[in-house]
């Protein structure tokens, strides 16, 4: 029985990463004269936000979009300086990442990347990650205590989809943290057992 749970809760997971992906955000550039980006998706996420930032990690614009609406905005860029920046995409299951160099009244695209982020689901004193690892790296994993001391550490390789129960029911009381290090960022949750 804790097989179907397990395969059905897999499958449900693999379905919902899967139909945030199919719905691809849509960038295009318009002539050189005007200087900017045209950018369309379907926002599916309750919580989905777009930034665009320099490289310094500035943010020059940033815009909390509502699920459920087809999000179109044009980007006029005449005012940004030459340099490479960054338009970033951001929910709760996925970020996408558009790098776009501007040069004199010229912009392009230089590089697209999406990263899958992992699910954290809490149920009583038990944290659930489910993490889709289609390019089967090195995952890192690591509890912390409110110190900064670590109380359990795992490296993951060659899998395709990670899965992890912590049990915090023996726990001390303290604040921790679950790290979770992957190719593209790290990602953390944080835990208060009272």
């Amino acid at each position: 029985m804790k097989k179907v749970v397990r395969s059905i809760a897999v499958v449900a997971l693999m379905f919902s990463v899967a139909t945030g992906l199919a719905k691809e955000p849509k960038l295009s550039l318009t002539p050189n004269v005007e200087k900017s980006l045209n950018f369309e998706m379907d926002i599916t996420s309750e919580k989905t936000f777009v930034r665009i930032s320099d490289m310094n990690a500035v943010t020059i614009y940033k815009e909390e979009v509502a699920a459920g609406n087809t999000y179109s905005k044009r980007f006029n860029l005449n005012s940004l300086p030459a340099g490479t920046y960054v338009l970033k995409i951001e929910d709760s299951l996925q970020e996408t990442v558009f790098a776009f160099a501007i040069k004199d009244s010229e912009i392009i695209i230089t590089e697209k990347k999406e990263n899958v982020k992992p699910v954290f689901r809490r149920k009583e004193k038990k944290v659930f990650l489910n993490l889709l690892n289609l390019e089967k790296a090195v995952v890192k994993i690591k509890v912390l205590d409110s110190e900064g001391r670590i109380v359990f550490q795992e490296t993951i390789s060659d899998a395709m989809l990670i899965e992890k129960v912590f049990n915090f029911e023996d726990a001390y009381k303290d604040n921790y943290t679950i790290m979770v290090q992957n190719l593209n960022d790290t990602y953390s949750k944080d835990v208060i057992v009272k």
